[in-house]
């Protein structure tokens, strides 16, 4: 490894994510996407030949704190005021999602079904960091934007599994350990149980204990140093013992951002983390778009080589079968909470509506805002080259984080200002004149 020439791609990235973060914000762009461009740029001429998106870069170092900081930052009351809604996204409509995506891949382009239920696998984890930014930026509604986050914050944790188990059961088969479906069923049962299960044992012990361990320190560099450790420590144990190292990692940070917070740091410490994880979160997003943008240049080159037509075929495919599964989805969990009766509750001594339906032009958004990217990426480079179908599904990746980040996140803005952002640039269900009305009917008896 040549540590100066690290050290020089390190500052120079850095230095164009300060950039384009200025620059990006004056034009009211996300600066994520900005990173991209300019990603594509830089490969487009080769200047940075040596930077390379590799699995474990993005698995190892620049994941766990990307998603120790959005548990850490998620409120466990909002979690638990929309947990329904964040339970569909990431549990049975993901579900929904990767049967969709997998029988059309079948279908078309006949792929084996352990091949299009990996690909699928792949292909549901979202990432709303541009989405986010762009909200914040606009002062979204907070119910809005938590049910994004937490949609992709738990929906990583299922998807890394759902992909463990479909590699495992693929290589078994191409090994000639033939299963039976109930035999394949069986064993896949008992590897979810082992990643995810174990993930959340691991990430649920450790954020107990180091929560508890916090309490015996008052030093603000000390307990963020804890942090630290706790955020890449959980990750390679869970890794180590063969669990979902994603999901330890969620778990931890739920646990240490909202009980070990509370009643073990001083409000300076608190201070002190959230400036700590919210740095190390934008400079590990920095430097993850960047090489993003680097990496895809390679497949535009492709669409235009002499396989440009198989090509273009895999990419419109892949980019419309994501595209369906999520409309599907969406349609899906506007139905079903549109079906839940309202429900009366107690706030602040008199009674309330709490309305469950989500108010219908938020669906454009949600369906909007399922952007792929690192993740993806990281899982479709980790497969091992023996697979028959690689190129099929590296192909079909970058297309789909391409297309989503750059069509979807860029119109998105657009998007919000036709639907739901008054002038004021507040988000608002129809028929309602503030954010407080979306939980609170203003009919309500008093």
């Amino acid at each position: 490894m040549d540590i100066p020439l690290l050290i020089r791609d390190l500052v120079l990235f850095l230095l164009i994510a300060l950039v384009v973060n200025l620059l990006t914000s004056k034009l009211a762009v996300p600066y994520t996407l900005g990173l991209v461009v300019v990603g594509l740029i830089l490969g487009l001429f080769q200047l940075t030949p040596e930077a390379q998106l590799t699995p474990n870069l993005v698995l190892f170092v620049f994941l766990p704190p990307i998603l120790f900081e959005g548990a850490w930052s998620a409120k466990l009351s909002l979690l638990k005021e929309n947990w329904r809604v964040i339970f569909f996204l990431a549990g049975p409509g993901l579900l929904l999602s990767l049967v969709i995506i997998a029988a059309i891949l079948h279908g078309v382009e006949q792929l084996d079904w352990l091949t299009a239920l990996l690909l699928a696998a792949i292909l549901s984890p979202t990432d709303p960091v541009a989405v986010l930014g762009l909200f914040r930026h606009l002062h979204v509604n907070e119910r809005l934007s938590t049910i994004i986050e937490a949609e992709s914050l738990f929906n990583d944790g299922v998807a890394g599994s759902l992909y463990q188990i479909f590699v495992t059961l693929l290589l078994l088969s191409l090994r000639g350990h033939a299963l039976t479906a109930g035999e394949a069923w069986g064993q896949g049962l008992l590897l979810l149980a082992q990643e995810a299960g174990g993930g959340v044992l691991v990430g649920g012990i450790g954020g107990l204990l180091i929560s508890q361990g916090l309490k015996r320190l008052d030093d603000p560099v000390l307990e963020t140093t804890v942090t630290l450790v706790a955020a890449y420590g959980l990750y390679w144990l869970a890794d180590t013992l063969h669990t979902s190292a994603i999901v330890a990692v969620i778990v931890a940070g739920l646990i240490l951002g909202n009980y070990g917070r509370s009643t073990a740091m001083s409000e300076r410490t608190q201070s002190d983390v959230e400036t700590f994880w919210t740095m190390l979160a934008f400079v590990a997003n920095a430097l993850i778009f960047l090489l993003i943008g680097i990496q895809v240049h390679a497949l535009a080159l492709r669409l235009f080589s002499g396989s440009g037509f198989f090509i273009w075929s895999v990419t419109l495919i892949a980019i419309g079968v994501v595209l369906l599964s999520r409309l599907a989805l969406v349609l899906v969990l506007l139905v079903r909470s549109w079906m839940r009766l309202p429900r009366w509750a107690t706030r602040e001594g008199r009674p309330v509506l709490v309305r469950q339906p989500l108010p219908r032009t938020w669906s454009l958004i949600i369906f909007w805002s399922g952007l792929r990217g690192a993740l993806s990426l990281a899982l479709v480079l980790a497969l091992p080259a023996e697979l028959p179908a690689r190129s099929v599904l590296v192909i079909s990746t970058y297309a789909v984080v391409l297309f989503t980040l750059l069509v979807q996140g860029l119109s998105l803005r657009w998007v919000l200002r036709r639907v739901l952002v008054k002038k004021s640039g507040q988000v608002l269900p129809p028929g309602t004149t503030d954010e407080t009305a979306i939980i609170e009917d203003p009919s309500a008896p008093q």
